[in-house]
């Protein structure tokens, strides 16, 4: 194969560019305990926080996303399996979607605070159910 000196240079350059690229924008997951909470602002080191955390509770890992301090999703596991998603809105605001174990839809609708609000959609074998909260 003849390849130029330039078409090389190119690839080489390329490749570094992404690989850097791909391990450079990876953020590490940080636990809980080392961010601080105030008025729905996620701070470490007193900077407001960009990143993932995550939560260890019993059987359940949790795992939150955030940006500029501010929470986005979160997601909550067991063993393995995903059992709820969630996004924010604003504080303590937003959607959620409930699996059950085997990994199907359950229900899904807005939260405020944990409780349930406007309609939610519960899916029970071939058939979709609503409720207004």
């Amino acid at each position: 194969m003849n390849f130029s000196k330039v078409e090389v240079l190119r690839f080489i350059t390329i490749k570094v560019f992404f690989t850097s690229l791909f391990f450079g924008c990876k953020e590490n997951i940080v636990s809980k305990k080392e961010l601080t909470f105030s008025n729905c602002k996620v701070f470490i080191e007193g900077e407001l926080f960009t990143g993932e955390f995550e939560i260890f509770q019993s059987n359940k890992y949790i795992l939150s996303e955030v940006k500029m301090g501010i929470l986005k999703s979160e997601k909550t596991f067991m063993n393995e399996k995903l059992l709820t998603e969630k996004s924010f809105d604003s504080c303590n605001k937003g959607y959620q979607i409930i699996f059950n174990p085997n990994g199907k839809l359950n229900s899904e609708g807005y939260f405020l605070e944990n409780k349930r609000i406007g309609l939610w959609k519960y899916h029970i074998k071939d058939s979709m159910y609503t409720i207004q909260y």
